[in-house]
Order: C-alpha cells, then structure tokens, then sequence
C-alpha cells in the first residue's frame, strides 16, 4: 500500500496536475476589445502588441504565463509589447481571431502572435513553437524571445 501511495504521489507531481494554480487567462474578457484597446495604445506608445494565445486548463499554458510573470521576462515584454492574454478555452472560444492570424493554435497552445502598432500581423508562432512550454526553463524562454522575437522588432 505505501508502494501504491507513494507512486501516486509521484505521477500526480509530475503532471499538470503538480502546478500552480495561477491562471493567466482572463475567461471572462472580451478579447476582441482588449485587441482593439491594445492597438490603440500602441499607436500611442510605439510598441507592438504580443497576443498570448490558450487555456487556463493548459498546463504549458500557465507556465507560460508565469514565466511573462517573472520580472526579468515581463520588463523585457512591457518595454516592448503592449501584452494581451487571449483566451481559447478548449479550443473553443475567440477561435475567429485566432484564423484571423493564421491560426497559431492549430499545432498546439500555448501560441504567440506579434501584431505592430496598426495591428498588422508580423509573427506567429504556426509550429506549435511552445507547445511544450512545461520543457523550458525561464532563462530558455527568454532566450528564444531573443532569438525568435527581437529580430522582427529590429
């Protein structure tokens, strides 16, 4: 029987199940307008805007969502980025403005789209980029924001 608990114990810390509760997806907002405000506010401040695409469901989700959360990562998106989480539910919510960028979710959540400050499409993650976001650390993330991110903005 301790066998038995103690492997439960184990799977259950090693699943989505083992991760925080933080929720970086608001279910009840209405993505459309935040979009909308978030170009608005770009024009203003010349920035681009990062569309945070998934699921609070999502474990990967929510580990990304926490690492945009650690400082390091979060000064380095706000001096860039006006940020707007937008949520997929189960792939079954604001799926008209995921098909309106090419349909980022469609190899995976969670998923990135840069928009620039008129809300013209300049990235997408389309391979399931992040997918996997569990597998990453923090300090790779910022990396392949470096890597994969900054060149467009340049």
């Amino acid at each position: 029987m301790k066998k038995l608990i103690l492997i439960s114990t184990l799977l259950f810390s090693f699943n989505g199940w083992g991760l925080s509760d933080y929720q970086p997806y608001d279910e009840t907002a209405n993505a459309q307008n935040d979009i909308a405000d978030a170009i608005n506010l770009a024009e203003k401040t010349d920035k681009y805007i990062l569309l945070e695409m998934g699921g609070n469901w999502c474990p990967d989700c929510r580990t990304l969502g926490e690492y945009f959360a650690r400082e390091d990562i979060k000064s380095w998106l706000d001096e860039r980025f006006i940020v707007v989480a937008v949520d997929v539910g189960e792939w079954d919510k604001n799926l008209d403005i995921a098909e309106r960028y090419g349909n980022p979710i469609s190899e995976g959540i969670p998923s990135l789209v840069v928009l620039d400050a008129e809300g013209n499409l300049e990235f997408a993650t389309l391979a399931g980029e992040l997918a996997t976001a569990r597998n990453m650390s923090g300090d790779d993330l910022i990396e392949w924001l470096k890597t994969k991110i900054q060149p467009i903005l340049d």
